[in-house]
């Protein structure tokens, strides 16, 4: 008799034990068949590092396939091989070609507390392997990881990011950036032997298919500077401290052999940045006194300089020397000369006195009758002779003056010409003795006259002698004593020598003579000034005309990314050439919108060289260097694309799509007018320039207004007109979603133009609105 009530509760978990097994065997199956899949692809295609990995689902017995193969002859092998796999009824799907990235870029960069490596890498067990190897070398940093997997690694790329990494603790501060097989190190280095081995990477690349490409590689900075030259070993002379570049070194060591041309030179000296002034010429001065000395030690500390040692064998050479040393540093100076010299010859024995000649005796001649004085007209008879005439054989009489005519001297570049009138002979052997001593070299040309019967007021040899001393300080020039009053003009070297001038003339005068009223007609030429500008900083060097200049340079860098990484060594100079400060402003504005770069401002020439990734300001500083500069000025611009360093990613590559986003639709504006008309072009371009910004959420963006000088001798505002439209630009995109938060307005008016003025499409292009993402 059937009980259904009865088995049917065995049958409930007979029916779940077989549900489970199927469930559980379909699924291993499905997993069995997709390993399967994936390893047939595998075998027919090859993978490939950084590609898209391939991946198989299954449902039952059909497999879709997907992923990226190196080629699409092995995509198609692949999948017929997965077709005749074992328990695949049908293959969808497929596979694709991967594309290689071009560039391919990686870098690795330092700052105080972090270390950020961003950029290409074939895999992740590659970017695990970097970030792990940074925070092994720099341990304490934050390490921020922005490393992407990408397909097209050249060779050996593994191996080049992990030696990039171990070289990134030689930098005190910068970036190490690869490009395809190119490379490149930037920044400051830690030290002098942490210059040296980076230069040595770029000399001798450790990973073979990879060149070094220079991109503003520094030694640190050095304070005080130091740097000196012994010669104690016969035949050998040795030299220490710091060196700011390989030129400067080779030109160093030329100056050297040409002063002991038999001499082996040991050459110590270390890379450092932070030379003084004119230290390539104190440092020939040095290496021309220390060969006139028979053994000894020049050094250069900050702006000081120091010579010691055993001076020539003859006691007036070494005397000499001496002399030459404090007259050319300064009256401070001459404990700085330290020179042994031999003691002073015995004097010569006296010449005994000439006798007495006695004077001769004048005998009076009356004359005869017939000489008697004959009648004047009219019979009165002519005047008797003067009394005080001369007699026959007396000399003449010297005709007396109030004053001395002026007397003067001026040096040229290869002579000293003396001229006008001096008291007596004695005067005249003085200023000659005195300009052998001062202007040893110069072929010494004597147009002095004796103005004999004239006695100046004072000592007349001493202020001479005084003004020849001021003369000696200067590199061209010319003094002169007039009325006992005297006058200076001419050009000092540098620095260090219309300082000694200062210092003379607030010293002890000779009795008598005045000096010039107001300031001295001596300027300093070459008149130079330096400025440098990268990642780590910029730095001004040289000369500056007063602290007005110096306070527009901070405020520049106070402005700039660079903000509180200014290192000024300028010194305060008066004579510098008109202009000078607004070329030397207009010289750190372009600087400071490169990636990196320096400027040299001589007299009225600017010579610029830079690099940087946005050919937009490329066109921008070398036009300003065409029609910013004041009038009389000359500029020598070289502003290069970088080779590397240039990464891809967010927010350089924002700053990529926005640039080009600017060339290609300069005019966004009427003419004279803020009012953006939203027709079909500008509302595609504002839309392409939100969906670009949408991309670096996080970056602080400038949206910079421009305009050409139209109007502006009529009295038109441009610079209230760019700031308008830049403001208006900023709107629109707050609009379309952008935060606004991240985004500043900057007008410039007509101060940045991308085309010189008088361009056929300077108009055009000249009036635009572009965008700067903070780096």
């Amino acid at each position: 008799m059937s009980q259904p009530t009865r088995w049917l509760w065995g049958v409930v978990p007979l029916a779940l034990l077989w549900g489970t097994g199927n469930f559980v065997q379909d699924d291993a199956i499905q997993r069995d068949v997709a390993s399967r899949a994936e390893r047939a692809v595998q075998a027919g295609a090859g993978a490939a590092p950084g590609a898209k990995p391939v991946t198989a689902q299954v449902e039952g017995r059909d497999v879709t396939i997907g992923g990226e193969v190196i080629s699409a002859d092995g995509a198609a092998k692949a999948m017929t091989q997965l077709r005749s796999e074992f328990g695949v009824r049908r293959a969808l799907g497929g596979l694709s070609q991967v594309v290689a990235q071009k560039p391919y870029s990686w870098f690795v960069s330092r700052l105080p507390n972090v270390v950020t490596i961003g950029g290409f890498v074939p895999d992740l067990s590659v970017a695990d392997a970097n970030a792990a190897a940074a925070g092994a070398a720099l341990p304490g940093l934050r390490i921020d990881d922005r490393q992407t997997v990408a397909f097209g690694a050249p060779e050996g790329f593994p191996a080049m990011t992990a030696a990039m990494i171990a070289a990134l603790p030689q930098l005190a501060s910068g970036r190490i950036a690869l490009d395809d097989g190119r490379f490149c190190i930037e920044g400051k280095a830690a030290s002098p032997e942490a210059f040296q081995a980076l230069e040595a990477i770029g000399a001798k690349p450790p990973v073979a298919g990879y060149s070094a490409v220079p991109c503003g590689l520094e030694p640190p900075t050095i304070s005080p500077y130091r740097w000196s030259a012994t010669h104690e070993v016969p035949g050998t002379v040795t030299l220490d401290g710091f060196v700011p570049d390989e030129a400067t070194r080779k030109q160093i060591l030329a100056a050297l052999q040409g002063s002991f041309p038999s001499a082996a030179i040991s050459d110590a000296t270390k890379p450092g940045a932070g030379a003084p002034a004119a230290f390539l010429e104190k440092v020939k001065r040095a290496a021309a006194e220390l060969a006139r000395l028979r053994s000894g030690k020049a050094e250069i500390s900050g702006d000081s300089y120091v010579l010691s040692g055993v001076g020539p064998a003859s006691y007036a050479a070494c005397q000499a020397l001496r002399l030459q040393i404090a007259q050319l540093d300064g009256p401070d100076s001459v404990a700085q000369a330290t020179i042994e010299c031999p003691p002073a010859p015995p004097p010569e024995p006296a010449m005994p006195p000439l006798p007495e000649i006695p004077a001769p005796i004048l005998h009076d001649v009356t004359p005869a009758p017939s000489e008697a004085p004959a009648s004047a007209p009219g019979g009165v008879a002519a005047p008797a002779a003067d009394a005080a005439a001369p007699r026959p054989g007396a000399a003449a009489p010297v005709a007396r003056s109030a004053a001395l005519l002026p007397w003067t001297a001026q040096r040229l570049e290869d002579r000293l010409r003396l001229a006008g009138s001096v008291p007596n002979a004695a005067a005249r052997e003085a200023i000659l003795s005195q300009a052998g001593r001062l202007f040893r070299g110069l072929r010494i040309e004597d147009g002095m006259e004796t103005a004999a019967g004239v006695t100046p007021a004072g000592d007349f040899a001493a202020s001479a002698v005084y003004a020849l001393e001021a003369l000696s300080k200067l590199r061209q020039g010319s003094v002169s004593i007039r009325d006992n009053a005297l006058s200076i003009a001419g050009q000092a070297a540098d620095a260090a020598g219309w300082q000694a001038l200062r210092n003379q003339l607030a010293g002890a005068v000779p009795a008598g003579l005045s000096l010039p009223a107001g300031p001295i007609a001596v300027t300093v030429r070459p008149y130079g000034l330096s400025l440098t500008t990268d990642r780590g900083g910029a730095r001004i060097s040289g000369y500056l005309p007063d602290e007005a200049a110096r306070a527009a340079l901070h405020a520049l860098v106070a402005e700039s990314p660079l903000r509180g990484k200014l290192d000024d060594g300028a010194v305060i100079l008066p004579g510098a050439p008109e202009g000078f400060a607004q070329a030397a402003a207009t010289a750190l504005t372009d600087l400071l919108r490169l990636d990196m770069g320096s400027a040299t401002l001589t007299d009225r020439t600017v010579t610029l060289r830079g690099l940087t990734c946005r050919d937009l300001i490329r066109n921008e500083v070398e036009t300003s260097a065409a029609s910013g500069l004041p009038p009389g000025f000359t500029a020598d611009i070289v502003v290069s694309p970088r080779q590397t360093g240039c990464v891809i990613d967010p927010p350089a590559s924002c700053q990529n799509d926005l640039d080009g986003l600017t060339r290609q639709n300069p005019v966004l504006f009427a003419q004279g007018t803020a009012v953006v008309e939203l027709d079909a072009v500008t509302e595609r371009v504002i839309a392409e320039a939100a969906a670009i910004l949408k991309k670096c959420p996080g970056s602080r963006v400038t949206i910079e207004g421009h305009a050409n000088r139209d109007g502006e001798r009529r009295g038109f505002d441009n610079l209230d007109l760019s700031q308008r439209r830049a403001q208006r630009v900023r709107d629109e995109l707050v609009r379309r979603g952008i935060d606004a938060a991240q985004l500043e307005v900057k007008g410039y008016g007509a101060a940045r133009p991308l085309l010189p003025y008088g361009d056929p499409q300077a108009r055009e292009m000249n009036r635009r609105v572009q965008f700067t993402v903070a780096k």
